[in-house]
This record gives structure tokens, sequence and C-alpha cells, in this order.
């Protein structure tokens, strides 16, 4: 199963807003340092907002899509990882660094605080953390052209045979 922990760092990703948000270094894809999982950045209203769009392991324990199961509303359970948004109602703070919204982890079934620092066009610092930062963790994540596979576009191709034992 796909380990959504480096999503903590992307907790702080969000660009600035006026009226509307127009392109930002945030825009596009973005890679945690696992290889896990990949995030499209884009504008969502006056905010910013990133969705899962690829990733390493996308089939569950059932051998099916990966599902929000570890969501602690019931009713949440059943939607596919593929798609999901999981960053929302980022902007550009006071001292240069990314943050302000929500970022929702679905291998822990939480939402998160965070920020990001921009380190280079093709890297960001990113810390997760729960109620100060301290209580976090950092990681850098990279900016790619685009994923193998949009997921959401493409579609989860049907998951590979069992090894016959």
């Amino acid at each position: 199963m796909v380990r959504f922990a480096p999503l903590l760092g992307l907790v702080g990703i969000g660009l600035s807003v006026a009226t509307a948000v127009s392109a930002t270094e945030l825009d596009g894809f973005w890679m945690d340092s696992h290889g896990e999982v990949v995030l499209e950045v884009q504008p969502c209203g006056e905010a910013m907002c990133a969705k899962v769009v690829w990733l390493r392991l996308p089939y569950g324990p059932d051998r099916k899509p990966l599902k929000d199961f570890r969501n602690p509303e019931a009713s949440l359970q059943n939607r596919q990882v593929c798609g999901l948004r999981v960053i929302e109602g980022f902007t550009k703070q006071p001292d240069g660094t990314w943050g302000g919204g929500n970022v929702y982890v679905p291998d822990l079934g939480m939402s998160f605080k965070g920020y990001a620092t921009v380190l280079s066009p093709t890297q960001i610092d990113v810390r997760g953390y729960v109620m100060l930062p301290i209580f976090g963790s950092s990681e850098v994540w990279s900016k790619i052209a685009k994923p193998a596979y949009h997921c959401q576009r493409d579609g989860i191709p049907p998951a590979p045979p069992l090894p016959k034992e």
C-alpha cells in the first residue's frame, strides 16, 4: 500500500491570493521525496489546492483502486484516493513561506497544518506538523514535468496478476 506520510510535508504548499489566483511558482506536479505520490497543485477559487494524480502503488489490499478507508467519516471511506483533493486553502504568508490551509493524509485519515519554503524552481522544503511547527517533520519535494500517468485522467489499470506459488 502507498505511504502517505510524505504528504505531511506538503501541508504548507499554497499560493498568494488577490481576487483571483494567477499562475505561480507552485503550479504543476510535485513528487514526494520517496517517489510514492504526485500531487497536482492548482488554483481552486481564491486559494490553491492539490489533488492526487499519481500513485506508485495505486491498489488497496483488495487489489482494486486504493480507497480512503482510514477516513474517520464512514461515508467517505469508499472514495478513491486517485483524484482526491488533499490540500486546500493555501496562500502566501507574510514571511514568504506558503501555508494557512489544510492537508488531508489518507494513509492516516487525518488533516494537518504546515508550510513550505521554495528552495529553487524545482524544489520545495515542506514541513507538516500537529499543533506547533516544532512537532513536525520536513522533507524536500521535487517538481516534475508530468507524472508517468494521470490516474484521474487515464484511469487505474487492473492490478497485475498475483505471482503463482
